[in-house]
């Protein structure tokens, strides 16, 4: 009897303690479930935050549903994850307009721009450089190593110096680029890229500047200055001869040759006021000081005059020198037309050989320009000469030309003055046919 009352109290209890364990398992789902709720919705757009940028719209649920019966707390994390988003969105912008900036800026300097990563892969360059280095089929690839794009070996010693001593280095190279078919002068400048907070080096940027005109300038000024000493030292050495000799000359009572000797001395020294002249006048034409004396001009009564004074230097040699055709007065210099005229007759009349003729002829192109035109038809000029005509001192038969007493400054005279006056000049010439020396003179300057 009293085990069956201590069964029944057992059962009893048991019956009781599995009903509170079932209230509070069902008790705890419940307040896991409305506690895990908003958890889980924040969390969502946690994900949508970090990922719709990335995939897409993966959620349709909108942003405002998802703060529906969250509490207070929940509701300060939503807060912070929209400004977190906020945040996000913006600097986002701002990245991406600096990166815009920063492309459009390398694009538009004239420099070539080139960064590599240390395996020497090329990670970034601007239009320029595409230009002179990279071919349609490289611009298509994905993945171009520096020695596919330059082959010389001074440009990848130079890279890899840098990124062998992780320092800088400058130097300058000549290279074929695929803007034309004539080598052109770099001063490369070579520096590393370092990671801002680390200074780990990544990477090597190179710049490419062209120097060619630079190169071009400076050899123009070595050569003037060469030949200018051999211009004068010539006259200057044979003036230097005859003195000496009319010096040993009167001490022994010598003196039969001594008219001689001094006509010599006195075309050298007038070769040498010349070639001074001309000096002084190309310096005065580059000077940026340099002015035209602009005036109504006469093309014909300028010619005449040129004419005039040319008539002996042409009765020597049994030359004819004509003006013709027309041209309307038009504003020039007049001084320095008289020179260009003065230049190319001269330069005519001394080189052609005897019994030819000389040509000033004037006249309006179809742009109404006035044009000028000196034809010779002597034994014209060989083709490889043209391109270097206007040089300074640049001379087709060095030894005939210092016979006849030029300076080798003539041409390069008459096409700065056409410069200065907004002109051009050209030549066109035929070996064994004459010579045609072209200025073109723009109307309503």
């Amino acid at each position: 009897m009293l085990d069956s009352r201590y069964q029944v109290r057992a059962f009893i209890y048991n019956e009781n303690l599995l009903n509170f364990f079932l209230a509070s398992l069902i008790l705890s789902a419940i307040t896991s479930y409305r506690l895990a709720k908003p958890i889980h919705k924040v969390i969502l757009k946690a994900l949508r935050i970090s990922n719709k940028r990335i995939f897409g719209e993966i959620f349709q649920t909108d942003d405002e549903d998802l703060l529906d019966d969250e509490s207070d707390s929940i509701s300060e994390l939503e807060i912070a994850l929209d400004k977190i988003h906020t945040k996000m969105k913006r600097r986002k912008a701002l990245y991406l307009q600096s990166q815009e900036e920063a492309q459009a800026f390398m694009s538009a300097v004239s420099e070539g721009l080139v960064s590599i990563n240390v395996d020497e892969k090329i990670h970034y360059f601007n239009s320029q450089f595409a230009a002179q280095f990279l071919t349609g089929r490289q611009l298509g690839q994905e993945s171009l190593s520096l020695k596919d794009a330059i082959r010389d070996s001074d440009v990848l010693e130079g890279f890899e110096k840098t990124i062998r001593e992780h320092k800088g280095n400058r130097f300058t190279v000549k290279l074929a680029t695929l803007l034309d078919n004539q080598p052109r002068y770099f001063s490369v400048s070579v520096n590393p890229i370092r990671n801002e907070k680390t200074k780990v080096m990544y990477g090597v940027v190179g710049i490419f500047h062209d120097i060619t005109e630079l190169k071009k300038a400076e050899q123009i000024r070595i050569d003037f200055v060469g030949n200018a000493s051999h211009e004068l030292r010539t006259p200057l050495t044979s003036i230097k001869g005859y003195i000496d000799t009319l010096k040993e000359d009167f001490k022994t009572g010598q003196i039969q040759q001594a008219g001689k000797f001094l006509d010599i001395v006195s075309r050298n020294i007038d070769r040498l006021m010349d070639l001074v002249n001309d000096l002084l006048s190309i310096s005065a034409l580059e000077s940026a000081n340099s002015e035209l004396r602009l005036e109504i001009i006469h093309p014909l009564q300028i010619s005449e005059h040129v004419v005039a004074e040319m008539a002996v230097l042409a009765a020597e040699k049994n030359i004819s020198i004509r003006v013709i055709g027309e041209a309307p007065p038009f504003t020039a210099d007049a001084h320095k037309l008289e020179q260009i005229l003065r230049n190319l007759v001269s330069n005519a009349v001394k080189y052609i050989p005897q019994g030819r003729t000389v040509q000033i002829r004037w006249e309006k192109d179809q742009k109404n320009h006035v044009v000028l035109r000196v034809i010779d038809d002597g034994q014209g000029i060989s083709g490889e000469h043209l391109d270097r005509l206007f040089e300074r001192f640049y001379r087709i038969d060095k030894g005939r030309t210092r016979d006849a007493g030029g300076t080798g400054l003539g041409l390069a005279i008459v096409k700065h003055i056409m410069q200065s006056h907004g002109g051009n000049v050209s030549v066109k010439s035929v070996e064994g046919k004459g010579s045609e020396f072209i200025c073109t003179f723009p109307v309503g300057r």
